[in-house]
């Protein structure tokens, strides 16, 4: 029974802990403690309990991938971590006419970011460097809806 709490509070913590750890080693390991608690469950008690084990985490997966896709967006951490989609609307056909122009980036630019242009939001792209907010930027190249910007 031990074995089976502590599979099971490794699980769920390993993959919170996937929210800040990139490279998906946390969730993974955590998926991987989810089903050795089932395999746990099926081995010390019954088929039974086992089934009910698997069947209660995919259930509570499920609902929480849900919650989690609907709510982690709004939330002060998800808006960090999620660009803001009204950015992508500027960048459209008419993207030549941001060639040569100047702006500040608005984000950290790693390579790609958002930058005030002229006024307004436009989704940027550096040429592999990472450039602070704040830093002034110009346009260099326009490809399709992608402008490239360098450090002014």
């Amino acid at each position: 029974m031990t074995l089976l709490l502590a599979l099971l509070i490794a699980g769920v913590a390993l993959l919170l802990a996937e929210v800040f750890l990139p490279g998906m080693v946390a969730g993974v390991l955590g998926v991987v403690c989810l089903l050795g608690a089932a395999v746990v469950g099926f081995a010390e008690f019954s088929p039974q309990i086992g089934s009910l084990i698997l069947m209660a985490e995919l259930l509570a997966g499920t609902i929480l991938t849900i919650l989690w896709m609907r709510y982690f967006p709004k939330t002060a951490l998800g808006k960090k971590y999620i660009l803001d989609p009204s950015t992508a609307t500027h960048a459209s056909t008419k993207s030549e006419k941001w060639m040569s122009r100047e702006g500040v980036a608005l984000s950290d630019l790693r390579p790609a970011g958002s930058a005030r242009l002229e006024g307004e939001k436009v989704d940027v792209i550096t040429s592999g460097e990472h450039l602070e907010s704040g830093t002034r930027v110009k346009v260099v190249r326009v490809d399709g809806p992608s402008i490239f910007v360098r450090r002014v």
